[in-house]
């Protein structure tokens, strides 16, 4: 006679919980530099950050709009991959098709600071417990480089995210 075992689902990853300060709506009013992008210029956007039943992944939904250029509306997708000890995000939006190349960010905690490296590359400071560090006033700061036309990576922009709710 053999016995039905029902299998458990491993518990999310701990090192998810870095990103718990992130979960919320925010808004952002910044500016960018000049770049390969185009001018410098003002940038607005509003994202909601919450997790996907389970909480092996974190979800986040974007309304951007740069300048007078159309909105930029999609939704990313936040993971831990335990064996390879990195962070990955993938997004889809309204902005062009999906690519490997194009459509992801990998993720790696170094010198007190989350670096994500896609398309572009945003930074997010630690705090002391090793979680997404929320300034003294509420707000969480991304700090975002794009690579110049000699591939080296550039300021753009510190985006400012105030939490609305």
């Amino acid at each position: 006679m053999t016995e039905n075992k029902i299998e458990q689902s491993p518990k999310p990853d701990p090192e998810l919980q870095r990103l718990v300060p992130l979960l919320g709506s925010w808004r952002v009013k910044d500016q960018t530099e000049d770049s390969l992008a185009g001018p410098a210029g003002p940038v607005t956007s509003d994202e909601t950050f919450y997790w996907l039943d389970g909480g092996y992944f974190m979800v986040s939904t974007y309304h951007t709009v740069f300048g007078n250029e159309a909105a930029q509306n999609g939704i990313n997708y936040w993971a831990y991959d335990s064996k390879t000890g990195k962070f990955h995000i993938i997004f889809f939006s309204n902005n062009g098709p999906f690519t490997e190349a194009g459509s992801r960010y990998e993720g790696v905690v170094a010198n007190g600071k989350l670096v994500f490296t896609g398309p572009a590359r945003f930074t997010l400071e630690l705090d002391a417990d090793g979680k997404v560090k929320v300034n003294s006033d509420g707000s969480i700061t991304f700090v975002w480089e794009l690579r110049d036309a000699n591939g080296a990576w550039k300021h753009w922009m510190d985006n400012k995210y105030t939490k609305v709710k």
